[in-house]
């Protein structure tokens, strides 16, 4: 039981440091898998530190926001609304949640129409795409498809001598 504990956490933090390397905190998992590696599994690093501060450079929904939520919109200049409130427009916007409430995103790209995504934990991957089709935005219409024509035949003429 334990050895499986132990290849999970060692999965999970491979999957980590994939998206984490060179950061403080992927440098972070990997002392904590030579910890582990080396048989020390009370190994505690600053990982927490860094999990609890990626927070304070970030937009925040709530005061007790606690998790980095990554929105992001196929249309560019989109306006992101999370329950209620304003966070800003872009294409791509980081905003703090909190992690064990349910939540409400509406994202408004400029001549498209509003989605909006009830959110619920667990937060597995903090990252929320909106797609935006063709049908659901109002820019410049573009003509209506013309039926193509039959080509008319020329008249032959017949000529008398």
């Amino acid at each position: 039981m334990i050895q499986r504990l132990a290849y999970v956490f060692l999965t999970f933090i491979t999957i980590a440091l994939i998206g984490g390397c060179g950061t403080n905190l992927g440098r972070n998992l990997e002392k904590t898998i030579d910890s582990t590696k080396e048989g020390l599994t009370d190994s505690k690093t600053n990982i927490e530190d860094q999990l609890s501060k990626s927070c304070q450079d970030t937009l925040k929904v709530s005061d007790d926001a606690d998790e980095v939520l990554r929105l992001v919109s196929s249309e560019g200049n989109t306006l992101f609304i999370v329950d209620g409130k304003e966070m800003g427009r872009a294409k791509q916007l980081k905003v703090c949640i909190n992690s064990k409430a349910k939540h409400t995103v509406v994202a408004k790209p400029d001549g498209c129409d509003e989605k909006t995504e009830k959110m619920q934990p667990p937060y597995d991957f903090p990252i929320y795409e909106f797609r935006f089709m063709l049908a659901e935005c109002k820019g410049t219409p573009s003509p209506a498809p013309t039926p193509p024509t039959k080509p008319k035949k020329p008249k032959h003429s017949s000529q008398s001598s």
